[in-house]
C-alpha cells in the first residue's frame, strides 16, 4: 500500500503542474508520477512455467475465437469511453457528452504516457513476434513489437471503467465487466498475452487513483459526472 500511497500523494502534490520536460504532453499526471518500472513486476520469460503458459492461452484463444468474438475484439481497437455505450445505452454518446469526450481523451493521453514508460522499460516481446504460429487478427504496427507489457488497451479500459462506476454506480458491475472484456480482447486480437493484460488492468488502478486524487481532474470528473447522469436520466 505505501507505494500506492506514494503515487497518490505525488499525484495531488504535482497534479497538472507536471515536471517541465513533460508539461507540453501530460494533462494531469506522467510517467514520473506512477513509475511502472517500480509498481510493476517483470513479465514472465518465455522459459518459465507462466510464461510457457501464457503462450498456451494466446494459441488456444486464437483456435477458438469466432467471427462475432474476432470483430468485437477488433471494435476494441479503438479507445474511447464510448465503447462502454453497450453497457451506458444509446444516449452515451459523444455528441450528447463533450465535457466527458474531452475527460477521458485526456485520462486515455496521460494513461498511454504512463502505459508506454512501462512498456519500454520491460520490452517483452509480443506473442506474434515470439512465436509464427500466433496470427493477429488486426493491423500491426512494426515499431511495435515489443511493446506488449503492460496491454495498453487493458490499461485504458480498466481506468475507464472505475471511472465510469463512479459516474454511473447504478451499473458498476456490468462496467467493470467490460472494462475487463477491453483488455481480454487483446488476446483475442492475437498481440498480447494474459499477464499483459493483468499489469495493464495493475496500471489503470493506479492510474485511475492517481488521477483522481488531482484537484484539476476531480473538477473536471465533477462536471462530466453531472454530464453523464443528465443525458442518462439518472439525476
Amino acid at each position: 500500500m505505501s507505494l500506492i500511497v506514494c503515487v497518490l500523494i505525488s499525484a495531488g502534490t504535482m497534479g497538472a503542474a507536471a515536471q517541465p520536460a513533460q508539461a507540453h504532453t501530460a494533462t494531469y499526471l506522467d510517467a514520473h508520477q506512477v513509475d511502472l518500472s517500480k509498481l510493476l513486476a517483470p513479465p514472465p520469460s518465455v522459459e518459465s512455467a507462466r510464461g510457457q503458459a501464457d503462450m498456451t492461452t494466446v494459441l488456444e484463444v486464437q483456435r477458438t475465437r469466432t467471427p462475432e468474438k474476432v470483430e468485437r475484439a477488433r471494435a476494441d481497437v479503438k479507445k474511447t469511453v464510448f465503447r462502454f455505450a453497450d453497457v451506458l445505452g444509446p444516449a452515451f454518446n459523444e455528441a450528447n457528452l463533450p465535457k466527458t469526450t474531452a475527460l477521458f481523451d485526456a485520462a486515455n493521453h496521460d494513461a498511454s504516457i504512463v502505459a508506454k514508460s512501462g512498456k519500454e522499460f520491460f520490452s517483452r516481446a509480443r506473442p506474434y513476434i515470439a512465436n509464427p504460429d500466433v496470427h493477429p487478427s488486426v493491423p500491426l504496427n512494426p515499431k511495435d513489437g515489443y511493446d506488449s507489457y503492460p496491454s495498453g488497451h487493458a490499461t485504458f479500459g480498466y481506468m475507464t471503467a472505475i471511472l465510469l462506476a463512479q459516474m454511473v454506480p447504478e451499473k458498476r458491475d456490468a462496467i467493470f465487466a467490460r472494462g475487463r472484456e477491453y483488455g481480454d480482447n487483446r488476446v483475442v486480437d492475437g498481440v498480447h498475452y494474459p499477464s499483459d493484460v493483468e499489469a495493464g488492468r495493475i496500471d489503470g488502478t493506479l492510474v485511475a487513483e492517481a488521477l483522481m486524487a488531482n484537484p484539476e481532474f476531480q473538477k473536471a470528473f465533477v462536471e462530466a459526472r453531472a454530464e453523464v447522469r443528465t443525458a442518462l436520466g439518472l439525476n
